[in-house]
Order: structure tokens, then C-alpha cells, then sequence
């Protein structure tokens, strides 16, 4: 989707994919080619350094949690401050830059100075998860539906749990990694029954990616213990309960070898 507003400088918000260079899409490819500024997030594989365009001005903008190199003011400022000066500006998010990038907020600084954009999708870290796990977020007659929920904050917004009564689906949940024995206390007030497969995933997508699986009821009472420091993403529901299966043929097969 682009907007068509002035000639004056372009922004391009560019979909990263969960880490991996590899998994950046042939029409981000392009779209960087062409960038004369690039503001990229956190999350991304250092390898991205290598497929920015030679010249270009490369503005590193990323904000982890508690962690923010640049306020969310100064991004939609610097946005604007370069697409006025005419420039081919790519602002790279990870992952798909319309699930819990701030997209909004940036389109709103843009269309306020009048400044075209175009939104260029990307590999989610949600989906990206699935695939390293090997496994469907949807299983017919099993796992009709997905929430994706910003771990970060919900546990202060009630709000965000309305509908959630007895889900039945996959719950995927972003930036909630240090956070997982609430998450789980809550998700059992709403319905969740104890014995639901959940999973931590580490990494997704690079050499050190690792997996955790237990149940809700046990992270409640004990939690998840990280072995990265960087993000995880926490999926819920029957449809991980295929890898009880993987877990127990990898440690079979260890015992036998």
C-alpha cells in the first residue's frame, strides 16, 4: 500500500523478517537498493549491514525494552527532517512493521508534513516461530484462531484480555519473555486450562535459537528460564502438543546413539 502526496522525498517502512537476511523479502531487497537513508530497528541480523546500499546514511534507531536508543519522537522527527530534504528513506522494522511496530504513530508524523509512504510486508517473528518450531498456529477441528498479544505491556491493560475467556486457539505473545509466570497466572484465570502446552522460543531464526516446552500450569509456578539474552516469543495452545512427540523422539534417540 503507498500513498500519493508529494514529490518531495519518500518513505518506504520495510518488513525486516525476524533476523535472518535470508528471509528479507525480493521487494525489501529492492526497496533498500534504492534508499539514501535507512533507520533500522534492534532486532535485526548484523548481516542487513552488508545489503544496505554503499553511501547511504544508516541510522540505528532500535528500542528494546527498557532500552531506547531513540524516543519514539525523535524517530517520526528524523522521518520527516529527511524526507523534507528529499531523500529515498527506508525506515526497517523487524519482523512485519504493522504488528506492534509503532507503525501508526510514524504514518500519522508523515501524513501530517504532507509525505508520501509506501508499507512493504514482512516475515513475522509470529510466523517465522512456527516454522523453527515446526509446527502449524492452526489445525483444523483443533486451533481455528490466533491472538498475538504484546507481552510487554498486557498485564497492566485488562482490557486487552476481553474475549480471551476459555480460548480455544493458539496464543502467540511477543516481548513477554521476562515476564512468564504472570503471563501464565493470568492466562489460567481466563480459562486456560493448566495442562496447555506452552512454549518459550529464543532467538527465532538464528544460530543460537532454542526452545522450551512445559505446560501453563507448571510456568505459573516456575516460570521460563531464559537462555538468551535477547527477545522470546511464548506460543500457547493444543496445537503445540506435537512436540511433546519431537521432545520425546530427540531424547530417545540421544539415549540410543
Amino acid at each position: 500500500m503507498s500513498s500519493n502526496k508529494t514529490e518531495s522525498g519518500f518513505v518506504w517502512f520495510v518488513g525486516g523478517g525476524p533476523g535472518p537476511v535470508d528471509l528479507l523479502t525480493l521487494r525489501a531487497h529492492n526497496v533498500l537498493k534504492q534508499a539514501e537513508v535507512i533507520l533500522y530497528d534492534a532486532l535485526l541480523d548484523p548481516g542487513f549491514l552488508e545489503v544496505f546500499p554503499l553511501g547511504a546514511t544508516i541510522l540505528y534507531v532500535g528500542k528494546r525494552s527498557g532500552e531506547h536508543y531513540r524516543t519514539q519522537t525523535e524517530i517520526n522527527s528524523l522521518l520527516v527532517q529527511f524526507a523534507k530534504a528529499k531523500k529515498r528513506v527506508i525506515r526497517l522494522k523487524g519482523g512485519d512493521p504493522s504488528i506492534f511496530g509503532r507503525l501508526t504513530e510514524e504514518i500519522q508524523a508523515l501524513e501530517k508534513e504532507n509525505i508520501s509512504y509506501e508499507l512493504v510486508p514482512g516475515v513475522s517473528s509470529v510466523t517465522a516461530g512456527a516454522a523453527s518450531l515446526g509446527v502449524s498456529l492452526t489445525v483444523r477441528g483443533l486451533s481455528r484462531q490466533i491472538i498475538i498479544l504484546d507481552g510487554h505491556s498486557i498485564l497492566e491493560d485488562n482490557k486487552s484480555w476481553l474475549g480471551m475467556e476459555n480460548f480455544t486457539g493458539t496464543i502467540a505473545i511477543l516481548m513477554g519473555s521476562n515476564h512468564t509466570a504472570e503471563l501464565a497466572k493470568k492466562l489460567i484465570e481466563k480459562g486456560i486450562t493448566p495442562n496447555t502446552p506452552m512454549a518459550l522460543l529464543e532467538g527465532v531464526g538464528s544460530p543460537n535459537e532454542t526452545y522450551t516446552l512445559s505446560s501453563v500450569g507448571n510456568v505459573k509456578t516456575e516460570g521460563f528460564v531464559k537462555k538468551t539474552k535477547g527477545p522470546g516469543i511464548l506460543y500457547v495452545g493444543e496445537a503445540l502438543r506435537c512436540l511433546e512427540t519431537k521432545l520425546l523422539k530427540n531424547q530417545t534417540s540421544q539415549y540410543e546413539s
